[in-house]
């Protein structure tokens, strides 16, 4: 899931590298997107179903960024989020 992605119940994020025509330089812009809760209270729920919901959105989210900036193999992510734990 590029190249850093972390979740957790209430906030996610990830890193991807992007090589494209649209982006200037001759070096990948490293592009680095993170979703979150806002609330001072707690996320009520199943924390790994939370956590699963915050990586898929914040997945989602990058690789509609890489497609609209035609990164070069969609920046390295892939068409579906790896959920597993590294």
């Amino acid at each position: 899931m590029g190249e850093r992605a972390l979740a957790a119940p209430d906030a996610g994020s990830i890193q991807f590298a992007c090589r494209s025509e649209k982006l200037p330089g001759s070096t990948p812009a490293h592009i680095d997107i993170g979703v979150e809760r806002w609330s001072p209270k707690d996320p009520e729920g199943d924390p790994e179903k939370l956590t699963d919901a915050y990586a898929t959105v914040v997945h989602s989210f990058a690789l509609a960024m890489a497609k609209e900036l035609r990164c070069e193999n969609d920046g390295g992510l892939e068409s579906r989020p790896v959920l597993d734990p590294a």
